[in-house]
């Protein structure tokens, strides 16, 4: 079994592989708040503790766990018709999204996209509030874009949170239409990396290892989410979208 955990280098230095484990924390509970954000703040620190490659696939065990677990708890609440408005996008985007990945270098790509994610949340806090339920003839774009990114880069899941919260009034609605996408977009993902190679036993046991890390960062989540009003999630996920696309784009710069 000790060959199993060989991804994780707990001997080469403690203190990243903490930082790993309190990233794992933080972005489950972002997860559990707004429905993204897990890659993009999770993905730096655990490379520190096992090799890039395996990060996206790890993480993609454990949004599919958390997120299917999620929607299947909350499957009543699920607004099925912004679902299926915007799941069709969601497919042919991820489609779309592996292919580019396959033939575009990514740097020039991603450094665009992280400013154009970042300049959305700004654009989306200077802006006035629009009602829930003003842009259902966008759907289909918003899961498109967000269907690119996630097969590009394996973090789109802001795109659809960002069309549910103006589309959804119930937060209830909008978490749990949120993790239904989440859950079959990470099991596309999922798939694709094992039709690679990118997914074995030495990632799977790796997640395992992270579970109760991401059952950690749910609770928090959830204690968070009794104080905050629907006007301060508002605020956040836009915030982590400014945040998301910095991100984004000095990731791949400094590479």
């Amino acid at each position: 079994m000790a060959e199993y955990f060989a991804l994780l280098h707990l001997a080469d230095n403690p203190v990243h592989f903490a930082l790993a484990i309190g990233a794992v924390i933080a972005a489950f509970a972002v997860f559990t708040l707004v429905g993204f954000g897990t890659a993009l703040m999770a993905s730096p620190p655990l490379a520190l503790v096992m090799p890039v490659g395996k990060v996206v696939p790890m993480l993609a065990l454990l949004d599919f766990a958390g997120s299917s677990a999620r929607g299947w708890r909350t499957r009543k609440d699920v607004a099925w018709a912004e679902f299926f408005k915007i799941f069709p996008g969601m497919l042919l985007g991820q489609l779309a999204g592996v292919l580019v990945l396959s033939r575009i270098p990514p740097v020039l790509m991603a450094t665009a996209l992280g400013l154009f994610i970042a300049l959305q949340g700004a654009r989306g806090l200077l802006r006035k509030r629009t009602q829930p339920g003003g842009a259902p003839k966008r759907a289909f774009a918003f899961g498109l874009f967000g269907g690119v990114l996630g097969g590009l880069f394996g973090s789109g899941g802001f795109v659809y949170a960002s069309y549910l919260e103006r589309s959804l009034e119930s937060r209830v609605a909008f978490r749990a239409t949120q993790a239904v996408l989440i859950a079959l977009s990470t099991l596309w993902r999922i798939a694709l990396c094992a039709w690679l190679g990118l997914l074995d036993a030495q990632v799977v046991v790796t997640a395992i290892a992270f579970v109760p890390a991401m059952c950690i960062g749910v609770f928090v989540g959830h204690r968070i989410d009794l104080r905050m009003s629907r006007e301060q999630l508002f605020l956040l996920l836009n915030g982590l979208l400014i945040a998301s696309g910095i991100s984004l784009a000095v990731r791949f710069l400094v590479q």
